[in-house]
């Protein structure tokens, strides 16, 4: 194998192999001599006194740049079998941001993720959006979607301040209904940006979808 590199553990000595897969290595009995390279598994070896030479054979690894996402309709991709920007979130770190708000817990977890706060108290509403605002009027929200069930993220806005649009963040605020969702039960969330990436969704996903996967009992 060409490129392979061979390396002493816990020390700056290393080399690679040749085109023929030949290399040439002074290491001290007892070390341990460690075979890395893209695509294949570790492999390490100690070395043991009166020997001098090493064949190592290293064990196929394809899965180990391969990432799943979860797209539009709950159907799992590679992540670089699709041709858009998206960004995964494990369940663990909602749990870490100590966020009751499935939302406000993505807050700094995503590049392009912007989420915003309608006030401080418990079960205050949070907006997301993606990318920035696509209209100075509409709502700029994506379409969150839970085990491929669309939910709704908006609130009643029939009383003064319950819109999360609303500059001045006055008056009495309540939770968007993502606060329905239990942090803990979470999976992994998946952020599609941008209308493309969620194109099997319809209108209702103009702005992008974040999809919530949650943990199944085994």
């Amino acid at each position: 194998m060409v490129g392979v590199t061979i390396a002493v553990q816990g020390s700056n000595v290393a080399t690679s192999t040749d085109a023929n897969g030949n290399y040439t290595l002074t290491v001290p009995t007892g070390k341990v001599i460690v075979f890395r390279s893209v695509g294949f598994a570790d492999k390490t070896l100690i070395v043991k006194e009166g020997q001098t030479s090493f064949n190592m054979v290293l064990d196929n690894k394809d899965n180990a740049l391969e990432e799943v996402v979860v797209t539009a309709l709950g159907i799992s991709k590679s992540s670089r079998g699709i041709g858009y920007s998206t960004s995964k979130v494990s369940g663990d770190d909602l749990v870490k941001s100590g966020e009751a708000n499935i939302i406000q817990g993505l807050a700094a977890k995503a590049s392009g993720v912007q989420i915003t706060s309608s006030a401080g108290t418990p079960g205050a509403s949070s907006k997301i959006v993606l990318r920035g605002a696509a209209s100075f009027s509409g709502d700029n929200q994506p379409l969150i979607v839970v085990d491929g069930v669309p939910i709704d993220n908006g609130l009643n806005n029939t009383k003064a301040g319950d819109d999360p649009y609303n500059q001045s963040l006055s008056g009495v605020q309540v939770a968007n209904r993502a606060l329905d969702i239990n942090p803990d039960d979470i999976e992994t969330v998946t952020i599609l940006k941008g209308p493309a990436a969620a194109a099997l969704y319809g209108q209702a996903a103009g702005n992008g979808a974040v999809i919530y996967t949650t943990k199944k009992v085994n």
